[in-house]
């Protein structure tokens, strides 16, 4: 497409203006701390929360300026004026949120923050499209809700709406970043939201400082230690959980070792599990210290964005020694990219699954991997007898190499079957 300076071409200016994120949404169920999160993010930044409308009562919680609070009757008022931008009814009360208050937000040169329900979000970004909002699930756990909600001073306000609870949570795939608020760490999930908001524009490899941020939230990895955090990437560690000769293995610790025998292969899986947004994808591959042990990673390497669950791999043993690795012990490093737009979220067969079982087709023994256990058998009873042919020099054929580009074969003719 030709683009000429001094020429506005529409289309791409058109482009230009729909990828840009033009407010913050912020959503979730009652209880996990919007009020806090939303306080210090709006704090010495030019991010502003536009003001909401509500029948509920004042809560003490409740900060100068966050509402205006209506009787029912002018609420109604505003409803057949058709001025709201968000209308909705939540636990009993109405809330709202007028134009006339997003725009002054806006044209004071300030970011437009919209605190609402979870389903007025899905409606909102339905209906103008979602990449115009920098959308943000708060979650946390029932028993933080519920320690949240008994501190408030209304009686209708301290008990948890299981029913309610769900629905908000139904909702969160809907938004690009799914936070989890933990308790006494709302400072740090705001400035973890205003980082992502200052890269919203960037592409690339994420920053050691970002990696820690997110995983502290519960994005990218969940279970996962900090001190495995390194420049920009995480040292993933092996799983409890392998398979190997047949069979299903737990790891523990009388028995911590995984041994993978000299051309045989073992699937193993992370102790993490992965909680990737739909504008993160990673890539993950062997340390090189098991690399030069002779183990080859032999399936894809990367996590698609919107991907939650553990990592599965099939490693190789291409050595004619016996490898072994240690539960908790550093076997792959991932690397987390940030992509240029957010996309679809990943919605296969193998999402929120974390037990190898789900992994494993249903015919392993008559599939792909048994096909490769008999073609390695078969390698071996082939490299001993050419192991012992000698020609009429005397000089005893070393089949190593042979051996190991059988392998490689095998390995790759394996693949080819799976995919």
């Amino acid at each position: 497409m030709e683009y000429r300076r001094g020429r506005k071409n529409n289309n791409l200016s058109q482009r230009i203006n729909i990828m840009k994120y033009e407010a913050i949404i912020i959503a979730g169920p009652s209880g996990v701390g919007k009020t806090k999160i939303v306080k210090e993010m709006t704090s010495d930044t030019d991010i502003h929360k536009v003001k909401s409308k509500t029948t509920r009562e004042p809560r003490e919680d409740d900060y100068a300026g966050q509402y205006d609070y209506l009787t029912e009757d002018k609420f109604n008022k505003l409803e057949k004026k058709n001025t709201l931008l968000v209308n909705a009814k939540y636990r009993g009360e109405k809330y709202g949120i007028d134009k006339t208050d997003y725009k002054k937000v806006k044209d004071r040169g300030k970011v437009p923050l919209l605190v609402i329900t979870p389903r007025s979000a899905k409606e909102l970004m339905n209906k103008h499209g979602e990449i115009k909002y920098f959308s943000v699930f708060i979650n946390s756990s029932d028993r933080e809700i519920k320690k949240r909600l008994s501190k408030r001073s209304n009686d209708t306000g301290k008990q948890i709406n299981k029913k309610q609870l769900k629905q908000d949570r139904s909702f969160q795939d809907e938004f690009l970043y799914t936070i989890n608020n933990y308790h006494g760490k709302s400072s740090k999930t705001a400035n973890t939201l205003v980082d992502l908001w200052e890269f919203r524009k960037r592409s690339g490899i994420l920053s050691k400082r970002l990696i820690k941020e997110m995983i502290d939230v519960g994005l990218l990895l969940e279970n996962s230690d900090p001190k495995r955090v390194s420049h920009a990437s995480y040292d993933l560690s092996l799983g409890d959980e392998h398979y190997t000769k047949g069979k299903i293995i737990q790891l523990t610790e009388t028995n911590p070792f995984l041994v993978i025998e000299p051309y045989n292969y073992a699937i193993v899986t992370s102790k993490e599990k992965t909680n990737f947004p739909r504008d993160i994808t990673g890539r993950f591959d062997l340390t090189v210290g098991l690399f030069a042990q002779g183990i080859i990673l032999s399936n894809g390497p990367q996590i698609d964005p919107g991907f939650r669950g553990k990592l599965f791999c099939l490693l190789f043993n291409t050595s004619d020694s016996k490898v072994a690795i240690k539960r908790d012990e550093k076997y792959a490093t991932i690397e987390f990219h940030k992509l240029i737009e957010p996309t679809d979220q990943y919605q296969g067969d193998y999402q929120d699954k974390d037990r190898i079982q789900d992994y494993l087709p249903s015919n392993t023994m008559r599939g792909a991997i048994s096909t490769l256990k008999k073609e390695i058998d078969t390698m071996k009873e082939e490299r001993e007898k050419l192991q012992s042919v000698v020609f009429s020099r005397n000089i005893t054929i070393s089949l190593g190499f042979i051996s190991f580009v059988l392998a490689i074969i095998a390995i790759v003719l394996t693949l080819l079957n799976l995919t």
